[in-house]
């Protein structure tokens, strides 16, 4: 079995959300103190590193990450490769088969230092949630941390997405994915009532 990790680690250097809360992880018992086992806890925005959003998180009476359905978050995936694009366009999508892939993933390499955030982002064009939608395709993951620009409080991609019932990775680290098709595995904490998850997400070579 041949697996490409896509997960970004989660860790103290990992740059949060401006303003949400940072990730971080502390053992409170050690076995080298006395106790019996070591236990840690962690601390952390939901939307930091590799994540799912859940419908709930930009849409109000949307779905919770624990009702998502998980079919779509397992099975066949097509990489593109997008780089030095500012907006991501039909045209990066070209040989798609969104029947035979309904899920594609968007490596534009312009973020991979996840300790720094970016001021600016690719995002997509308007038109390409509608479109992706009518191809078949149930689930889109990028390497970035949003699919709208950073400082957008109007989340219209987000809601162009829901809109063509289009599910939504962030922060995927697709390095090591050339532009082809695999099988994606990119499972959520089952965490109740959530707008979203840390996911572990891996692709399978074909």
């Amino acid at each position: 079995m041949s697996l490409i990790d896509i997960t970004h680690p989660l860790s103290r250097a990992t740059a949060p959300w401006p303003g949400d809360t940072p990730f971080n992880f502390e053992f409170v018992q050690r076995m080298r103190y006395g106790a019996s086992c070591n236990v840690g806890r962690f601390t952390s925005g939901i939307h930091s590193g590799t994540h799912m959003d859940a419908p709930l998180h930009y849409n109000d009476t949307g779905a919770p990450i624990d009702r998502v359905d998980l079919d779509i978050l397992i099975g066949p995936a097509h990489v593109f490769l997008a780089q030095d694009r500012a907006i991501l366009t039909r045209e990066i999508f070209a040989g798609l088969d969104g029947r035979a892939t309904p899920r594609v993933l968007v490596r534009t390499n312009h973020c991979d230092d996840k300790t720094q955030f970016p001021a600016r982002i690719p995002t997509l064009a308007p038109d390409v949630p509608a479109w992706l939608g009518a191809q078949g395709v149930r689930l889109i993951g990028l390497d970035l941390p949003s699919v709208d620009q950073t400082d957008d409080p109007t989340m219209q991609i987000h809601r162009r997405l829901e809109a063509a019932d289009i599910l939504i990775l962030e922060n995927l680290d697709l390095r090591a994915a050339e532009p082809g098709v695999y099988e994606l595995i990119a499972l959520p904490l089952k965490i109740a009532g959530a707008e979203g998850s840390p996911i572990r997400a891996v692709l399978r070579r074909t």
